[in-house]
Parts: structure tokens; sequence; C-alpha cells
């Protein structure tokens, strides 16, 4: 039997922990939660593995490799994004010729996995649900079952008054290989989706009780828990280490000087250092290579790999990530979280159930009260690709809103103008307020929309009128979006980003007089000039047979736009059913909008969604068809066959830095189709009012080279001298640096490496004349990477 285990989550619940470790390697009493999964499934005989990546996925192919260190064969399945569970599992359909099981890498268990196999087979199931008790099943989903075990209801985290059985899904699964049959789509998800599906068509699904340990590492609590459990032996695991005497495991290495008092149960792990006169009580677990100081105490704390601990510290209930430094004379009190590469100075006070996110620096004295998610020496930027971000009231947060609008505002002339607008959202729209309060503050007056809009809207006021900047807020998932512009409607540029980062860590804030303060003007209908100047560009008798897929504030556009066409506009919906309207409407294409009207994918007439690369090719096409400016900006790593496009319909390519604010500036319009739904929409069917062929068709006719992009893990710490590393391995005619590095190879063909703003991870963008030859270049560039981290 083959099993595949997801472990593509990103552990939200349990920030800061996984912000930049993935939820399945988080550590549990010296090894990742993942790697005692592969452990209890190797007990059972099961040595063939698939295991499904998302967030982060390199750091568990670098630890686990093909898995013979383990025992066992690993593959990987990686989600370009998050398919639900049971869309992760048809990703990894391959790899399965007969029964199998799916685990979850981030629960805990010793379940008895040859009788829930035993039982299944007896049944005749086509999929079996591992099932365990729960006093307190709301955080759970819930089976009602028959005498048999045949599932009769679900209830996915119910109330208390829908609460029927104490029996909740574990997210073990067996299932037989016909299971695939009924997964209609690439995105689905087992509960909600496949297991009501197998109820409706009478299939058999069953659940099966089983005894044993289980639980599902799912917040902080429940991984505090699982130490608990673990260090107890109510769990059939073992621990890495020795267990020098009961209840005390202590691993390879670990140094304990004479006068330092361990008290079991608790974990050392190896290469550990525990000095005189330290006192590790109770339930304290320590990584390997971490050293306790002299005179410190540890109660009931859990410590990460390569920590370092002053003398004379206090951990009570604490928990402390990877690569942090903790000076003398520190007090970390109950249930307070330090992330990662953190630094905590000498006599830092950081007060119970406070977080701390990684990469900060608390200086010297500080009394800790509140979490702290930005903070002056952090080492990443406060910008990302998409302008500021973080997840809704939690990083973003309105008192955060108005310190950051206080602190664009004092960079800006006192009296200047700014939009502020949103996509309507109320949570988005709170942060709007925030921001323009912090912008009065400064000396800053507002135009402020009322009504929820999109970027592009934004961005084409800004253009036009005399303001001196803009802002605009949109959710999207839990996260919330932060753009900021120019007075010509652009991104910041790279020196205003600089300046308002340092504003806002040094708490640099223009106080202005409450006379001098700012005032807010409302507008109501901010899309009407927008609507007007696109009406430009529909010049053609259009053929309105295609569908625009979007929420409230992009579909408002379409429906003013077309006010006496008629266009289908459907509200978002799931792929399957996105390519099964298309061919029930014959419809050209579907623009699929996100949240921001900035976004968005396309499909063809056939349910095909339009790749990066052939997206660049209509791009280019309706550009040169439309538009008076013979020459197309075009990012450097974009396909090399778009040349030969241009130069059919008498035009020319230029290479500018891909970022949105250089794409944007070098384009001469008000409007951009690689960064406007409503647009892209438009220059579509304007392209149908010409050509007679299907979109399918227009894009098959396109020339095209091999062109492949790809992503290679990379630490924040390494990334200057990996830069420095792949430059010198190049001679200096073969490299262009700008936005990353581009080297030309001999034969013609080139690999464009770009590191990320935001991720710690380096694109890797690649052309050549045949399939294989593309995949061997990038695959080089892959190893390089991952080499010179270790340099």
């Amino acid at each position: 039997m083959k099993a595949i285990i997801m472990a593509g989550g990103r552990g939200t619940r349990l920030r800061p922990l996984t912000c930049d470790v993935p939820k399945p390697m988080v550590p549990l009493v010296g090894k990742p939660v993942l790697e005692y999964a592969i452990d209890w499934l190797k007990r059972f005989g099961v040595t063939d593995i698939a295991i499904t990546i998302h967030y982060l996925g390199e750091t568990i192919k670098t630890y686990f490799g093909d898995g013979s260190r383990f025992g066992v064969n690993i593959c990987y399945f990686e989600e370009q994004e998050p398919l639900g569970t049971a869309g992760s599992i048809k990703n990894a359909m391959s790899f399965i010729d007969d029964t199998f099981i799916v685990v979850s890498g981030d629960a805990l268990t010793d379940i008895d996995l040859f009788e829930a196999m035993a039982f299944h087979r007896d049944r005749g199931a086509l999929a079996t649900i591992v099932a365990t008790k729960q006093a307190n099943p709301l955080d759970y989903g819930g089976i009602i079952t028959a005498s048999d075990g045949r599932v009769k209801q679900l209830v996915e985290k119910p109330k208390w008054n829908e609460v029927y059985s104490d029996l909740v899904n574990t997210g073990i699964y067996l299932f037989e290989r016909e299971i695939f049959q009924y997964m209609k789509e690439d995105k689905c998800d087992f509960s909600n989706d496949i297991f009501p599906y197998l109820m409706q068509q009478n299939a058999p699904l069953y659940a099966f009780f089983a005894d044993g340990y289980w639980l599902d590492i799912g917040s902080i609590e429940q991984y505090r828990k699982a130490h608990i459990d673990l260090l107890n032996k109510r769990v059939n695991v073992s621990p890495p280490g020795q267990e020098v005497f009961p209840h005390v495991w202590v691993g390879a290495g670990a140094k304990i000087e004479d006068g330092a008092v361990i008290v079991g149960p608790a974990f050392i792990g190896e290469g550990g250092c525990v000095r005189k006169y330290a006192k590790i009580d109770p339930y304290t677990v320590i990584g390997a290579n971490v050293h306790i100081g002299e005179h410190t105490s540890v109660k009931r704390s859990i410590i990460w790999d390569r920590v370092y601990i002053g003398r004379y510290a206090e951990l009570r209930g604490s928990l402390v990530a990877n690569d942090t430094y903790v000076a003398n004379h520190v007090e970390l009190l109950e249930q307070s979280v330090v992330g990662s590469h953190c630094t905590i100075q000498p006599n830092v006070h950081v007060k119970p159930n406070t977080k701390i996110w990684p990469s900060k620096t608390i200086v010297e004295g500080t009394v800790v009260h509140s979490s702290l998610f930005w903070g002056t020496d952090a080492s990443q930027p406060l910008f990302g690709v998409r302008g500021i971000s973080g997840v809704a009231n939690v990083e973003m947060t309105p008192d955060y809103a108005a310190k950051l609008g206080a602190a664009y505002g004092s960079i800006l002339p006192l009296h200047s103008h700014v939009i502020v607008a949103s996509d309507g959202h109320p949570f988005t729209t709170m942060m709007k307020q925030s921001f323009s309060q912090g912008l009065h503050a400064s000396g800053i007056c507002t135009t402020e929309w009322q009504e929820g809009t999109t970027a592009p809207v934004v961005r084409y006021h800004l253009s036009r009128l005399s303001h001196a900047g803009g802002a605009y807020f949109f959710l999207e998932n839990d996260k919330v979006y932060i753009d900021l512009y120019d007075e010509c409607g652009y991104p910041l540029d790279r020196f205003q980003e600089k300046k308002l980062e340092h504003t806002f860590a040094q708490g640099n804030i223009r106080r202005v007089a409450f006379e001098q303060i700012g005032y807010a003007n409302y507008e109501r209908q901010p899309s009407a000039p927008y609507i007007q100047a696109m009406r430009q560009y529909m010049s053609l008798s259009l053929h309105p047979n295609a569908l625009f897929v979007s929420d409230a504030n992009a579909s408002s556009l379409i429906e003013q736009l077309f006010s006496t066409h008629e266009v289908t506009i459907i509200k978002q919906t799931s792929l399957h059913e996105l390519r099964e309207y298309l061919k029930a409407t014959n419809a050209l294409f579907a623009v699929v909008a996100k949240k921001d009207g900035e976004q968005f994918f396309i499909m063809d007439e056939t349910g095909n969604m339009i790749t990066e690369e052939q997206l660049f090719s209509l791009y280019t096409l309706v550009s040169l068809l439309f538009h008076s400016d013979r020459s197309v900006p075009l990012p450097a790593y974009a396909p090399s066959g778009l040349e030969s496009v241009a130069s059919r319909l008498n035009g020319s390519t230029k290479r500018v830095e891909g970022t949105r604010r250089e794409m944007l500036r070098a384009w001469s319009h008000p409007f951009h189709f690689l960064y406007d739904a409503v647009f892209a929409f438009v220059q579509l069917l304007q392209l149908f009012a010409v050509e007679a062929r299907p979109l399918s068709q227009v894009i098959a006719s396109l020339p095209r080279l091999h062109w492949l992009k790809d992503y290679v893990f990379c630490p924040w710490n390494a990334r200057a001298v990996v830069m420095r590393k792949l430059i010198e391995d190049e001679s200096e005619t073969n490299v262009d640096v700008g936005g990353g590095i581009k080297v030309r190879h001999p034969d013609g063909s080139w690999t464009f490496i770009l590191p990320e703003v935001d991720q710690p991870v380096f694109t890797i963008y690649s052309e050549a004349f045949d399939g294989q030859k593309v995949r061997e270049t990038v695959t080089r560039y892959i190893k390089k990477i991952r080499q010179y981290q270790n340099v």
C-alpha cells in the first residue's frame, strides 16, 4: 500500500512559528511533526510515500530528500496554488496504482493502521474515514454512522446545537483508486465536496472508529499539548535521544554541567548545553544546539534549535523559535511566543500571551505588553511585490493603518491631497478610514471614495488629476493589501519606499498644529470618468459573447461599460462550473478578475487556462493591433518569440525591468492589458471583432519557444552570496544585471534569475530551443542555488 501525506498548509494559527517554517516541519520533541507521521506509516509497512507540498515546500524536500535516510521512498507533488484536500490528492494521482492511505502531515497519532485496513477491506469500502472520539468536537468534522460504520451524515465544525456524536474526522483516509472518478474538479475538498457527493451517489463511504492516540496540531495550545502528551508517554512514539533516566531524554553530544538541575519529564536535544546552576523544570523541551546560561530557570517551555539563552533569564511557559538570541536577565512569561531570528536584548520583560514575529530586535530594558509584528530591525522590507500586506486584524490592524498613514503623509508636502479608496469590504473600509486619520494628523487632505472600487480606477484618477499620491486597500482571502501610488498613479519607486520604511520604523512622524490638520472630501461615484475614457477604446463592433467573472466592483464596471450590449457577468465560481458554463453558452472566452480588479486570468473557449507565456503573447498582439504606439514594453524574462509576433505586425518590443511600476511607466496609455481585468476584457472583445478564429486557435498560431518558469527556496541571509556566486560563474559579456540576473547562453538560449521581494524564493525563467534543454538548464540553476546557500 502507498501513502500520500498532505503537507502544503500554511499553519496560520501557529504563527509566528510558521512564518518561515512550514507547518509539518514544526519540531516536536526533537524532530518535525511530519517525521513522526512517516515513522508511523513505516511501522505498518507503508514505505512508498508521496508528499504534497505548497507553502515553503523546499524546506520539506531539503530535509527528507528521497526518504532513504528514513527507510522509505518519497516523491513530491507541488501545488502552485492551494487545491483543497481532495484537489491536492488528485494532483498526485499518477503516484497511485491501488488502495492507498491519505494522512495529514501535521497530526500526531499511534492508531493501529492494520485494524483500519482490515475494516476497509471487510466492508468493501470505496472510502474509509478513520475517526476518533473527542469530548469537545467543535473544531473538527463530526460524523454520524449506521451500526455497520456506513457514514450517514457529516457536520463540519458543528455548533453545540449541531453536535450529535463525539466521533470526529482525523483526516486519515483509506481509498480505492476509483475515488478519482468522483473528483470532477482540480480544486476540491473532501469534507465539503467529495464525501457529500459520495453519500449522494450512495457510494460505499465508511467511518472506522480507532482506538489509540490522535491529535491535530493546529494551534499553539494543541502544539503545547502534543509535547506534554509525548513526554508523559501517552502516545506510542519514540522521541530521539536516550532516556537517561525516567522521562528525561538527552540527545547525542549534549552537555549538562555539574550543578545544573533537570527535573523530568524533559528533553534536551543533541549538542545542547546546560550550564551550571541552571534549572530545567518539568515539561520543558530544549532543541538541538541550544545554550542555557548559568542561573537561568526554564519552566514548561519549548525552545527550538540553535537558540542562545543567557544568564539569569527566566522562561515561564514560553515558546522560542529557531536561531533566536535571548540575552541576560530576560523574562519571558506565560504563553509568550518569540519567532525565529529574533534578538532579545538584556533586561527585556515579555508579558504573558504576547507574540513577537520573526526577525525582530527588542532593545534593552523594553517591557513588551502587546504582540509585535513590525520591528525596527526586521530583516524583510515593508513592501512586497504588491505593496504592503499582512493578515487581517492580526498583522494588519486599524492602529497599524493609522501609523502607516501618518508615516506616508510625513513624506509628502504639507497640505497635499491624497486619494484613499478600498474594495468596499467592511474591514478594508475600516483600514481605509484609519489610514486617512493618520494622513490628516500629518497635515494631509484626503479624497475618500465611499463606494468600493478597483485598483485600476484609482490609478486612472491619479493619472489625470492633481494629487500627491493615493492608497488602495483590498482583501484577498485573509490578507489585507495596501497599494500606495505616486502622483502619476504608479506604485512608489524604491527611493520612496525606503523613505517611507525609514519614517515608519523610526517613528519620524510629522506632528502638525491642530489648526493645520488635514480634512476629508468624499466622492460617491468615482468610476464615471474611467468608464468614459475606456469607451474610447471600444471603436470596433464588439462581439459580447464572453464571460466576465468577478465580485461586485469589477462586475459593476463591466455593467456600466456595456450598458447597451449583452455581456454575461457571473459571480466567482468553481473552475469546473466555469468550464461547463463556457461550453454551454458557446462563449468565446472568460476573464476571471480578482478582488482588486487588477489581477485576473483567462480561459479559452475549451476551458483551458491561459498560461503566463500565452498571456504575454496576447498582450503583445492586442497592443500592436489597437494602439498607435508601435513598441510594446515587456519584462526581461518574457519569451523571446514575442519579438517575431511584434515584427509580423510592423512593431517592436522593448525590454524593461518586470516590476509593476516599470511596466506601467513604460506604457503610454492610461490602461494596461496586464494590470486591468476590465481593459483586458475589452481588448479581447476587440480582437474577436477582427479575428474569425477561436481564442485557442489564435494562441496556437503564435510563435512559441520552449519557455519554463520554476522556483527555488533561498534563505534571506544567503541571498547576497548566492547572487554573487551566480554572477562569478559567468563571463561578464554573458550577464545582464537589472531586477535580476539574465544569463545569455552560447547557443542563443537564456536564463533569468529573479529574487522575489517578499518571499525567501528565487524565480527562475529560462528559454531554449527544445523542452529537454530548458528543463536541464533550470534544474542546473536550482542545484547551483541550493549549493551556494551552504558556501
